[in-house]
């Protein structure tokens, strides 16, 4: 019989978790995520200090989330996580932040793969995570991707310059899953971050980023009806390689969309 459940932590949002209209950063619920997963894998040994003992270590290859309400400061929270599947190479992690009264505020849903450290090459899964991922009765969150194929050829006129500094960098040496989200949406105007909220983004992440790296983030806004779909592509300084590509969809801020009518 199966022993994994899912790992549940009440996290607080200090106010520096959050934006200076008091919400949540996208940023810091990727840091989240990341915190509480630590927690569960160290307890199932699988974790990135184990990992790197036998030369092996996770990566990121894509993350999906849904955001309904984003948490305001001050506010007590529960992350949950669980190992929800494999998918061929990738083993699946989703996680879901919730309100005490148990109200969905955000879901989310990811794809590791098991990297070999010296060929920085991917590895199939091993028995353990296999055992752990798919043994267990925990409904896995269904989530209709976001990314379409059609969205790594659109043209890019926009873009910011951004340099991974010392921390940007994560435990394997390079940029950290959530520095790429910062970057993604710091590269849109200040008009629009502050009139608009996000509410889907889906990355997949192509290729690493090293320390000292300076980078490119592109990004092509779309009108959706009464949403703006975003298309992203993080490249390196020359605009040759890709090191992830993107999509957010935002609506319009209530307060703002009541001042334009």
């Amino acid at each position: 019989m199966s022993l994994i459940t899912k790992y549940t932590e009440q996290i607080k949002i200090y106010n520096h978790y959050t934006n200076y209209k008091g919400r949540l950063f996208i940023k810091t619920l990727c840091d989240l995520f990341n915190d509480v997963a630590e927690v569960q894998t160290e307890r199932l040994g699988v974790d990135v200090d184990t990992l790197n003992k036998q030369g092996q270590t996770w990566m990121l290859h894509r993350l999906h989330i849904q955001v309904f309400k984003m948490p305001h400061k001050e506010e007590d929270v529960m992350i949950e996580t669980w190992p929800s599947g494999i998918d061929r190479l990738f083993a699946l992690r989703d996680y879901r932040m919730m309100r005490q009264d148990g109200e969905v505020l955000v879901n989310a849903t990811s794809e590791w793969m098991l990297i070999d450290l010296m060929r920085r090459r991917p590895l199939r899964q091993t028995e353990k995570v296999v055992e752990m991922s798919t043994s267990h009765q925990i409904e896995k969150l269904r989530m209709v991707p976001l990314l379409q194929e059609q969205d790594r050829a659109v043209q890019m006129k926009e873009a910011r310059l951004f340099t991974a500094t010392f921390d940007n960098i994560d435990f394997n040496g390079h940029v950290t899953q959530a520095s790429y989200m910062r970057w993604l949406t710091n590269s849109l105007p200040f008009e629009f971050l502050k009139n608009h909220i996000l509410t889907e983004v889906e990355v997949v992440y192509e290729h690493e980023i090293m320390p000292d790296s300076t980078i490119r983030s592109f990004y092509e806004m779309q009108q959706e009806g009464d949403e703006v779909g975003i298309v992203h592509q993080i490249k390196d300084e020359t605009g040759e390689k890709l090191h992830c590509v993107a999509k957010s969809v935002w609506r319009k801020h209530a307060d703002a969309k009541g001042m334009a009518e």
